[in-house]
């Protein structure tokens, strides 16, 4: 399912302090990928809420990616061998993006 170790490695570490891929769909349906960079960790996020804090703090920043990072396999191709798998872990992702207009 996925196009190489490094592709797997960067999935499994969706949600986790550094970075990560995640799939999300679009206001399409059709999945896509992001390459996510977090500060804090998603299950982290809630320990800062009760803290005022006086600065900015970059929770996770997100750019699209039209090919695999490691092995520039292209991922529109990627997704459409094996949907189902995917369309799932874009739903599984979710909680760990922002809400983001057109996704």
């Amino acid at each position: 399912m996925h196009c190489c170790t490094g592709f797997e490695n960067l999935i499994s570490c969706a949600g986790e302090r550094g970075h990560a891929i995640l799939a999300c769909k679009i206001s399409s349906g059709a999945v896509k990928f992001l390459l996510q960079s977090r500060g804090v960790a998603f299950v982290d996020e809630q320990k800062l809420k009760p803290i005022p804090i006086d600065v900015k703090i970059n929770i996770s920043a997100e750019v699209g990616l039209q090919f695999c990072p490691t092995c520039g396999r292209n991922l529109d191709e990627l997704v459409q061998e094996a949907p189902d798998y995917f369309s799932k872990l874009a739903e599984d992702h979710a909680k760990y993006l922002a809400s983001m207009p057109g996704l």
